[in-house]
């Protein structure tokens, strides 16, 4: 889906976004909550907290179980293996190709693949009419393809299951992993946040409309993806010759459009460079300007799960938040890694300070 164009694409998305929206995690709070307590269920005070691989391990294991009906706590490790080093190497060009035949990702691509198979064979001999289940994207790639066979053959089916997981290894993830960073980088804005979640979790975990409307954590999530954008460009080959910026350019030329080169200009964002989540409250709201905001994509190709992706952040951050008590060490500096998207490395870890309410409490 993300590879074409024109009416292909139309086809495929329309196939696939139904599991990804904003409408279908409303449907799974329920086991998004579950998944979450277990991942925060061991801490307690003193230990530490491993920001990227926590992140990478709930929203990857969240999107598993909602998206695809599966698991991923098995596989993870050769789901990282696999879909950060093909992205890598066929993608972003940060390998040599060499890599693809390394015993290593041979073996970790065999077993991610068998995975996928065997969810592909359980929802075809299983359909959520026998099951009662509720139908998630496999289910609807499946019958679609018996409007459109010509678009599903296996391996556009295997490829269809894989998404779940790289949507959750890089980019949801990620995303969460430099809230999570900023959260604690700026502690001041901590109380306000903190009064809102534990509002909303005052009665049982929160719905995905009482989510939306913790506003200081919403403008907040804003703030981390205008500065950290998962996806701040993207590549696209010209179909004619244009003029752009004084530039003849030609057909057949590949682009790297920095679509969110916005976030970084001074007409649309004042003092950019300072971190204020206030900016994207009324009557500032610096965000409803055309292209000034764009952190999922712009155009035919915004993604498909921007509604899914932050509905997870919202709950995963509001879930740790409420849970527990953390800080960040003082002599951490932020360094990037980008495997191939942008994420904090793996130092970022924070010491747990208390254990505020217990895991379980998000099951209620």
């Amino acid at each position: 889906m993300i590879s074409l164009d024109g009416e292909q694409h139309r086809l495929y998305r329309r196939a696939e976004s139904r599991a990804y929206s904003r409408s279908h995690f409303a449907a799974n709070v329920r086991p998004a909550r579950k998944v979450a307590a277990a991942y925060l269920a061991p801490f307690q005070a003193g230990d530490d907290f491993p920001v990227t691989a926590f992140c990478k391990s709930v929203i990857t294991e969240q999107l598993a179980r909602i998206v695809v009906g599966g698991t991923a706590r098995p596989y993870l490790d050769d789901l990282l293996k696999f879909i950060q080093t093909a992205l890598m190497v066929t993608v972003t060009k940060q390998l040599p190709r060499l890599v693809l035949h390394s015993p290593a990702y041979q073996q970790s691509k065999a077993r991610v693949l068998q995975m996928v198979e065997n969810l592909i064979a359980e929802h075809r001999a299983h359909s959520p009419e026998e099951t009662g289940r509720s139908p998630d994207l496999l289910d609807d790639v499946l019958a679609d393809a018996k409007i459109h066979p010509e678009l599903w053959g296996e391996r556009d089916l295997r490829l269809a299951g894989l998404s779940a997981f790289i949507a959750g290894i890089d980019t949801a993830a990620n995303s969460l992993a430099f809230v999570l960073y900023r959260l604690h980088k700026h502690p001041e804005y901590l109380p306000d946040i903190r009064a809102e979640v534990d509002a909303a979790f005052r009665h049982g975990t929160p719905s995905a409309e009482q989510l939306a409307q913790c506003k200081h954590l919403l403008h907040f999530v804003m703030e981390t993806m205008r500065v950290h954008p998962i996806a701040p460009a993207m590549n696209r080959t010209l179909t004619q010759d244009i003029e752009f910026g004084g530039y003849h350019l030609k057909a057949g030329t590949n682009l790297i459009i920095g679509t969110t080169v916005s976030h970084g200009l001074e007409r649309f964002y004042r003092d950019h460079e300072t971190f204020d989540s206030t900016r994207f409250a009324a009557p500032r709201s610096e965000h409803r300007q055309p292209g000034a905001y764009v952190p999922f994509g712009v155009g035919a190709h915004t993604c498909a799960g921007s509604g899914m992706a932050e509905g997870l952040i919202m709950l995963n951050a509001a879930a740790i938040l409420h849970t527990l008590d953390c800080t960040l060490p003082a002599t951490y500096t932020l360094k990037e890694t980008a495997r191939p998207t942008p994420s904090p490395d793996a130092k970022l870890v924070l010491k747990v300070g208390q254990v505020r309410h217990a895991a379980v409490s998000l099951l209620a």
